[in-house]
C-alpha cells in the first residue's frame, strides 16, 4: 500500500504546482477563462432562478415539482457522471501511458485501478461542479434556505461523486474485457441506441404537443421521473434528503443518510479494487494486442484521387485528401463534430413538436436568430478546436511541405477552401431545416442561412489564419495547442465577429417587429447590415490568412 501511496502524493505535489503552471500562462488567456466562467455561472444562477418563480406561477402543480426537484436534479447530474465517468476511465485506465510503467512496477491491479477511478472521478467532476454551484445558490436564495445549507451540499456530493464514478468505471471494466468488438455486435448495439432515441422523441413529442391551456396537465408526463429520482432506494434520494434533513436541523436523520450515501460510495470503491483484480489486467492486455496487432487501415476515399483531376491542381487535391482522411481516421475529431451538428439537428427537427412554428411573428423571429446564435458559437467552438491547430499538427515533417512544389499561400488557402465548405454546407443545411419547421418568411429563412454562412467563411479565416501564423510544431497535443495565446485570441476572435453579425440583424428585426422600422427604411438598414457583414467575413478571413502567408514564407523550417 505505501506504493500506492506514493502515486497520490505525486498527485499531490502536482497540484501543488498548480501555481507554477498558470503563472507560465498569458494573462490574456486567464483573464478570458476567469470571465467566461463568471459569465456562465451568473447566467446559469439566473436561469434556475427564473425556472424557480414559473414553476411558483403554476400554482398546485408547483409543490409537486418543487418538493422532488432537488432529488430529481441529483439524478440527472448522476446519470451524466456515470456516463462522463465511463467515458473518461477509457483513456486513464487502458489509453493512458502511465499504465505500462505501473504495471510494470510493485503495485496490484487493484491499487492501479483505485489509483486512477480518484483521477478519473477528478476530471468527470467539472460538469458536476459547474451546474451544482448555480443551482444550489438559486435554490437557497428562492426558498430562502439556511447559510449551512450549501456547507451540507457539499458534503452529500462528493461521496455522491464517487459513487456515480465507480458505476461508471465498473461498467467500462466489464465492456472492455467482455464484450465483443466486432460489426455484428456493433450494429445490432447502435440500432439499439437508436430505437431508445427515437422513443424517447416520442414520448417528448407527447408531452410537447398539448396545447398552452393543458401546459399544467401535460408536466404530468414528468411525474415518474420525478417519483423515480425520490424513490427511497435512489441514491439521489439520500442525498436531498439528507440535505434538506440536516437543514431543518434533523441531524439523526440527515447524519444516517448521509451515512448510507459514503458507505454504499465505499462499498462501490471496493468493487473496482476487487474487480480489477479479477480482469483488469485482461482488459489492458486485449487493447493493447488489438492496437499492436492492427492491420494496416485501408485508404480512404481512394476514388477522390482521380476526381476531377483536371479542374483540381495536384498540390492542393493532394493536401485536401490527406486532410480529409486525417479528419476521419480520428474518431475525437468527426465524433465530436457529429455530436454537436447532431444534436442541433435532432432538436430544429423537432421545433414543431414544441408548437413553435405556432408562436406570434415576434417569437419566431426570435427564435430563428436565437437558433443563428447557437450554429455560429458551435461553428465558433469547433473552428477553434479543429481548424486552428491544423498548421501546427503538421509536425516536425514541416519541413517536407516547405520543399514541396506549392507555397505556402497555397497550403494556407487549401486549409481554409476546404474547411470553410465543409462548415457552411452543414450550417447552411441547419438553418435551412430550422427555418422550414419554424414557418419563418423567406427573407428570415435568407437571412439566417447568410448569417451563417458568413459566420462559417469569417470563423475558418480565422482560424487558419491565426493557427498558421502562432504555428507550434513542437506541440503535437490539439488541446494545448488550442489553449495557447493564439488559441485564445482565435476564440476571442472568433465570438466578436459572430457577435458583430448577428447583433445587427438582430436588432433590426427587432425593430420591424415592434413598428420601428417599415417600409423603405427597413430594406435600406437590412442592405447596409448585408454589406456590414460581407465586409466582416471578408476581412476576418482574408487580412489573417495574408499575415499568415507572409510570416510562414519567411520563417525557417
Amino acid at each position: 500500500m505505501a506504493q500506492t501511496i506514493a502515486l497520490f502524493r505525486k498527485n499531490w505535489h502536482c497540484l501543488l504546482n498548480t501555481g507554477v503552471i498558470l503563472r507560465r500562462q498569458s494573462r490574456f488567456k486567464m483573464v478570458f477563462v476567469l470571465l467566461f466562467a463568471i459569465g456562465l455561472e451568473s447566467g446559469l444562477w439566473a436561469l434556475f432562478t427564473d425556472g424557480f418563480r414559473f414553476l411558483d406561477s403554476m400554482g398546485g402543480a408547483a409543490a409537486l415539482i418543487t418538493g422532488r426537484l432537488f432529488s430529481f436534479f441529483f439524478l440527472g447530474m448522476g446519470a451524466m457522471l456515470v456516463i462522463s465517468a465511463a467515458i473518461t476511465s477509457y483513456a486513464t485506465l487502458y489509453r493512458s501511458d502511465e499504465i505500462p510503467f505501473l504495471v510494470s512496477g510493485p503495485f496490484p491491479p487493484g491499487h492501479i485501478a483505485l489509483y486512477k477511478f480518484i483521477e478519473t472521478a477528478g476530471l468527470s467532476s467539472w460538469a458536476f461542479v459547474f451546474m451544482i454551484v448555480p443551482f444550489v445558490g438559486a435554490y437557497a436564495w428562492h426558498h430562502k434556505m439556511p447559510l449551512l445549507f450549501p456547507i451540507w451540499t457539499v458534503v452529500f456530493s462528493i461521496p455522491l461523486l464517487f459513487l456515480c464514478s465507480a458505476l461508471g468505471t465498473a461498467m467500462t471494466m466489464v465492456v472492455v474485457r467482455w464484450v465483443p468488438r466486432t460489426r455484428a455486435f456493433f450494429l445490432p448495439a447502435v440500432l439499439a441506441g437508436a430505437g431508445a432515441a427515437v422513443w424517447m422523441l416520442h414520448r417528448a413529442r407527447g408531452i410537447c404537443s398539448a396545447s398552452p391551456e393543458d401546459f399544467r396537465f401535460a408536466l404530468a408526463g414528468l411525474v415518474p421521473g420525478l417519483s423515480l429520482a425520490s424513490h427511497p432506494l435512489m441514491p439521489s434520494w439520500w442525498a436531498s434528503e439528507g440535505i434538506m434533513s440536516l437543514s431543518a436541523g434533523q441531524f439523526a436523520r440527515g447524519l444516517r443518510l448521509l451515512a448510507v450515501l459514503a458507505t454504499t460510495a465505499a462499498v462501490l470503491c471496493m468493487l473496482i479494487e476487487w474487480l480489477a483484480g479479477r480482469i483488469f489486467m485482461e482488459g489492458w492486455l486485449r487493447v493493447g494486442s488489438d492496437i499492436a496487432a492492427g492491420r494496416r487501415r485501408p485508404i480512404l476515399f481512394p476514388a477522390l484521387e482521380h476526381f476531377l483531376p483536371h479542374m483540381i491542381p495536384h498540390d492542393i487535391r493532394a493536401m485536401a485528401l490527406k486532410d480529409l482522411r486525417t479528419f476521419f481516421r480520428d474518431p475525437m475529431q468527426w465524433s465530436q463534430a457529429l455530436i454537436f451538428f447532431g444534436l442541433l439537428g435532432l432538436y430544429y427537427a423537432n421545433l414543431r413538436s414544441f408548437r413553435y412554428n405556432t408562436l406570434p411573428d415576434t417569437w419566431r423571429n426570435t427564435v430563428a436568430f436565437l437558433n443563428v446564435f447557437s450554429v455560429a458559437a458551435v461553428i465558433c467552438s469547433l473552428a477553434s478546436r479543429f481548424v486552428y491547430p491544423q498548421m501546427s499538427l503538421e509536425g516536425q515533417g514541416f519541413w517536407i511541405l516547405g520543399l514541396a512544389p506549392t507555397s505556402m499561400e497555397r497550403i494556407l488557402m487549401t486549409k481554409f477552401v476546404f474547411s470553410t465548405l465543409g462548415l457552411t454546407v452543414v450550417s447552411v443545411a441547419l438553418m435551412a431545416l430550422s427555418s422550414f419547421m419554424l414557418e419563418a418568411s423567406p427573407l428570415v429563412m435568407a437571412v439566417a442561412v447568410g448569417v451563417a454562412a458568413a459566420i462559417a467563411v469569417a470563423t475558418c479565416g480565422l482560424s487558419t489564419g491565426l493557427g498558421g501564423f502562432f504555428m507550434n510544431i513542437e506541440q503535437r497535443n490539439p488541446a494545448a495547442i488550442v489553449s495557447g495565446f493564439g488559441g485564445t485570441l482565435n476564440l476571442v476572435a472568433s465570438l466578436g465577429v459572430m457577435l458583430a453579425v448577428i447583433i445587427p440583424f438582430g436588432f433590426v428585426f427587432h425593430l420591424r417587429n415592434f413598428g420601428r422600422l417599415s417600409g423603405g427604411a427597413f430594406h435600406s438598414v437590412l442592405a447596409l447590415c448585408s454589406l456590414w457583414t460581407v465586409l466582416v467575413a471578408l476581412g476576418a478571413a482574408i487580412i489573417p490568412l495574408k499575415v499568415a502567408g507572409k510570416a510562414l514564407a519567411r520563417r525557417e523550417f
